[in-house]
């Protein structure tokens, strides 16, 4: 994974979560630079691939980043109530224990070799998909969720759990949060083996948190599927479809990246949002 590839997929899934939440709140100003920043992109994509994502970021900054926080900054000054109401990212504990376990991990990855050497991912768990099915290693099924491949991939992973963890697990609770996470991310692996045993996939090594990132943001829509009827329940139902098919998009078009893997994680996900039990709604 590059990072002009994380760019490119940041600066296009934000962009289309603003084209599609501006026509309900009717803001043509923000929707234009969106349009503009994702028209950039896949022309950027088609004409100049080797730095796409640098040209995405480059726009979506300076269209999009900094006239938010120009806004939020005029609006927070002279407004008090908009500067109380302003959300924050606040991080849960089972997100903080995470991110940390995901850190310490990657320490160890570094002392044992380097996170992108094959044969240290491979000492310390990787999913090899050979090992698991003739080796009988099903431990790595396991382990290989906390292992990551270079400073990048483990920022992308752990950055889009601290979006996308502290609200879910304020809605269901650290246990809930906790097994939907690690099973999410189970349910990846095992999708991954069953798929290589049948030959539909070749052999794979994979390491990475992002099946079970996937996990979440599968949760997160059988959740307010749920309870569809809450406040903004259906706005961000729509959000959670439309950063899966920039996901897809992402896994199309960024090389060493398993869609099995996220897509296994995502349905695994769904299935538990579908089963949590429903509780008293705090303002989805």
């Amino acid at each position: 994974m590059e990072l002009q590839h994380i760019f490119l997929f940041t600066a296009i899934a934000s962009s289309s979560l603003i084209v599609a939440q501006s026509f309900r709140v009717h803001a043509s100003g923000p929707r234009l630079a969106a349009l503009v920043v994702l028209i950039a992109s896949a022309l950027g994509w088609l004409i100049a691939r080797p730095v796409a994502g640098y040209i995405a970021a480059i726009l979506w900054c300076s269209l999009l980043l900094l006239p938010a926080m120009l806004r939020h900054r005029t609006r927070a000054k002279h407004d008090p109530l908009y500067r109380a109401r302003s959300p924050t990212i606040t991080i849960s504990p089972v997100v903080l224990a995470l991110i940390l376990l995901n850190v310490a991990v990657f320490l160890m990855e570094i002392l044992f070799g380097g996170p992108e050497n094959p044969l240290t991912l491979y000492r310390l768990g990787e999913l090899d998909t050979i090992s698991v099915l003739y080796a009988h290693q099903h431990w790595r099924l396991f382990t290989a969720l906390f292992l990551h491949y270079g400073t990048v991939h483990l920022a992308f992973n752990m950055f889009a759990l601290l979006v996308l963890g502290p609200p879910l697990e304020r809605q269901i609770g650290a246990i809930a949060f906790a097994l939907c996470y690690l099973l999410s991310g189970l349910g990846s692996s095992i999708s991954v083996i069953l798929l290589a045993k049948l030959h539909l996939l070749p052999p794979l090594e994979l390491v990475g948190a992002s099946g079970c990132v996937m996990g979440i943001v599968g949760a997160w829509g059988g959740f307010l599927l749920l309870n569809r009827n809450a406040p903004l329940a259906q706005q961000r139902l729509r959000n959670v479809i439309v950063i899966v098919a920039m996901q897809i998009a992402f896994d199309l078009m960024t090389p060493n990246v398993s869609m099995s893997a996220h897509l296994g994680g995502l349905v695994t996900g769904f299935l538990l949002g579908l089963a949590l039990r429903r509780q008293p709604v705090r303002g989805i």
